[in-house]
């Protein structure tokens, strides 16, 4: 434990440990008790419970707080606007020990953890030592490591020290593919831009070589001159513009086929994290915005930068004396911009952010809007809508405003340059220092020089827009995929079904375990009753067996070979899942079934439809198996729902299959029907069947209660029973239930 410790935190409590002193939990902390940033340790002992705090010297620590363990009764965390605290109960009294942000909320969670093990084990005569101390926590990963600001969740990337420039070289990467159109498109650009600078210097030949000489003939060279220029220019800013167009629309593809494919990859924990608005705004907007800059924000920066470098050097031709004198307003336009680009940059955060929320507020409404009607909760939620778009609004204004502020600014900036060079200029003129035409070439090449130069702003306000989005795409493509091939990638094939679970805890949360030391093994076409109170870990547990997440601790087996070394996909085709609510995909009857097994063959679908009893409800259709089911299957009746997830799973011939509470919403004449294509679907199959109605689990071959993430019974319904144990007194309630409702 204190092996993991920073060195400097490992001195200060091996100077304040006793003999036969050990830790068994320690938590850092970040806010001191005045509200200040501040270092604090947290250790829950076999003794006692103790606050250091760094003292004078570094080498050494202050106790501030201390509580023998006999006198610690609970623990837990109590969360404030913008902070949590460790609370420890003792007789009549509560202590806060310590005050954190919420980026360190999940280790405080082991210090609660062991505290009520403790409390468990002395109720059950046990020492208080014998405690089995949960993962070490380490200094807190949701921290910048560069500038220490907290972090709303482990491996976010923080605002303030987001590289750019890397985030856009990665985003421009995605034009390595199509290199030559993009070389053609730069050379296009370059193109554009030369042909640009051609009038003002036509403009100087006409007054300094044509009006005043009065040479006919090469006024019409000129006149023809301007007119193939602004013809060329206008052909060749066609062909780029929609090559541009072009180059964005196949990064678009590009990029909206690898996040999708990085969506089914991604492990069932990063759904958790993310509400379903939130991932799909980064699917449709954030993605439209990377478009939309490489097709038009790139080019303008490229058009931008050519032209201010070919400009720079005409005005430095014609005049370097001017030219000198029309660059002082750069330096107060380059460091503004910088600054308006880092607040405008954290502004965009909060707005997408909020733009998230909005999303996730729809994808919860829309499909839930049965439950809203049916609790008359339409104004609540107009509301809580209306509140979010507030809260966006604020937060749009303001970037309105500073925008509002900020352009103009420049505007003035570049006015002033102007206002120097016709002063300047004009006063050479005057004096002979320089001609007319050089006079008018300068100003008019300085007015494309200072547009390229304000339009930085704008463009810059575009940038931070593209890098807000790439970096939440980005996120999506950097997060933890599920292992799909293992390093050894065994296929087994077919799949026996032998299940063994050694001694497995799996924690969804730090030091909250949803199971605990489970051991067993089920031996290959045994049907496994799991029943016990909510939350005891049964569905944790079949999660565990799909392995939708893996176990922090032990050891899962399948037909004797570790999970972790299965082909995760060839492991899954043989397993089959019928959920308590069903999910049904937009589409045919026919094509819900297919799901299974696309390449089926029509006679085998029809005969897994018959095997869940669906078929005879199916041809009573008007369109039989060709019947459209709405979104979710709200078009169909909870038990057709559960008949035809059934024959999906049928279709699949699994050897492990998994029924999570499939006949729970059903009535009475539905479950029979349901329960006689459950008795066909187990056959020969190993089954781990998750119910509630305990009647449902009588031809189980055996039964395990679960009971606060622990394995508490195991055996048959009668030897259950017979033992007088959580099993049995579930079985009376559920007794005494049905003669109330009887009566």
């Amino acid at each position: 434990m204190l092996s993991v410790l920073p060195d400097d935190v490992q001195g200060w409590i091996a100077k304040v440990l006793g003999p036969d002193e050990t830790v068994s939990a320690c938590l850092f902390t970040d806010i001191a008790p005045d509200g200040s940033f501040g270092e604090r340790w947290t250790f829950l002992t076999n003794r006692r419970l103790l606050v250091l705090a760094a003292g004078a010297q570094a080498d050494a620590a202050d106790v501030a707080f201390e509580l023998p363990l006999e006198l610690v009764e609970d623990a837990f965390v109590r969360d404030y606007v913008s902070s949590s605290a460790l609370i420890i109960r003792s007789g009549a009294q509560s202590h806060e020990v310590a005050r954190f942000s919420f980026a360190s909320r999940n280790d405080a969670s082991d210090i609660c953890h062991c505290v009520r093990e403790i409390n468990r084990q002395r109720r059950e005569g046990k020492a208080a030592g014998d405690i089995v101390p949960p993962p070490p926590p380490q200094r807190p990963l949701h921290r910048c490591p560069q500038c220490g600001r907290a972090l709303r969740r482990q491996g976010e990337v923080c605002a303030h020290c987001l590289d750019q420039r890397r985030l856009f070289v990665r985003l421009l990467s995605y034009l390595k593919p199509y290199k030559w159109q993009a070389a053609l498109g730069l050379t296009l650009t370059f193109t554009m831009t030369g042909l640009a600078l051609v009038p003002p210097y036509l403009t100087k030949v006409l007054v300094d070589d044509v009006i005043q000489a009065g040479n006919h003939y090469l006024l019409t060279l000129i006149i023809i001159l301007l007119v193939a220029t602004f013809l060329l220019q206008a052909g060749v800013s066609v062909v780029r513009s929609y090559l541009m167009q072009w180059l964005g629309n196949r990064v678009l593809y590009d990029l909206r086929v690898q996040v999708f494919d990085r969506l089914q990859l991604l492990r069932l924990s990063y759904y958790n994290q993310k509400q379903t608005g939130q991932i799909m705004a980064r699917a449709t907007g954030d993605l439209q915005r990377l478009q939309q800059f490489i097709s038009d924000g790139f080019q303008e920066i490229l058009v931008n930068i050519v032209t201010i470098i070919l400009i720079a050097g005409i005005l430095l031709s014609l005049d370097w004396r001017l030219f000198l004198l029309a660059l002082t307003p750069i330096p107060i336009i380059a460091v503004s911009t910088t600054i308006f680009g880092h607040k405008i940059h954290l502004l965009y955060h909060r707005i997408w952010r909020r733009m998230g929320t909005l999303s996730a507020i729809l994808a919860d409404t829309i499909p839930g809007i049965r439950v809203v009607k049916s609790f008359a909760q339409e104004r609540r939620e107009s509301g809580r809508f209306a509140d979010q778009s507030a809260d966006l609004l604020a937060q749009q204004q303001r970037v309105a405003w500073i925008s509002s502020a900020f352009f103009p600014f420049l505007g003035l900036m570049t006015g002033i340059g102007i206002i120097l060079i016709f002063s300047v200029g004009g006063y050479m003129v005057i004096n002979g220092a320089t001609t007319l035409g050089v006079l008018m070439a300068f100003t008019s090449y300085l007015y494309q020089f200072y547009g390229p130069v304000q339009q930085f702003g704008q463009i810059n306000n575009r940038l931070q827009h593209c890098t807000t989005s790439a970096e939440r795409v980005f996120e999506i493509l950097d997060a933890d995929v599920e292992p799909t091939e293992a390093s050894r990638g065994i296929v087994l094939n077919p799949l026996r079904g032998k299940v063994e679970f050694r001694d497995v805890r799996f924690s969804y949360e730090p030091g909250k375990y949803a199971l605990d030391g489970i051991s067993f093994t089920v031996e290959p076409g045994e049907m496994i009753g799991l029943v016990g109170p909510s939350g005891a870990g049964k569905s944790t547990l079949v999660h565990l067996i799909t392995r939708f997440y893996d176990i922090d601790e032990g050891q899962i087996l399948i037909d004797g070979h570790d999970i972790h070394d299965l082909s995760l996909r060839h492991y899954r085709e043989q397993i089959g899942v019928v959920l308590q609510e069903p999910y049904l995909f937009y589409g045919t009857i026919w094509a819900n079934i297919a799901y299974a097994r696309p390449d089926a063959t029509p006679d085998e679908i029809i005969a897994a439809a018959r095997a869940s009893n669906c078929h005879e409800f199916i041809m009573n259709l008007p369109d039989g198996y060709d019947t459209m089911i709405s979104e979710r299957g709200q078009s169909m009746s909870g038990g057709e729902r559960q008949r035809i997830s059934i024959a999906r799973a049928v279709l699949r011939n699994p050897r492990i299959l998994i029924l999570d509470e499939a006949t729970a919403s059903v009535d009475a004449e539905t479950e029979i029907n349901i329960q006689t294509a459950l008795e066909r679907l187990v056959e020969n199959r190993t089954t781990f069947a998750i119910a509630h109605r305990l009647t449902t689990l009588r031809k189980a071959n055996r039964l395990m209660v679960l009971q606060r993430g622990k394995l508490a019974e195991v055996g048959t319904h009668e030897q259950l029973l017979e033992s007088g144990g959580l099993y049995s007194r579930l079985c009376s309630y559920q007794a005494e239930l049905s003669r109330r409702k009887a009566w």
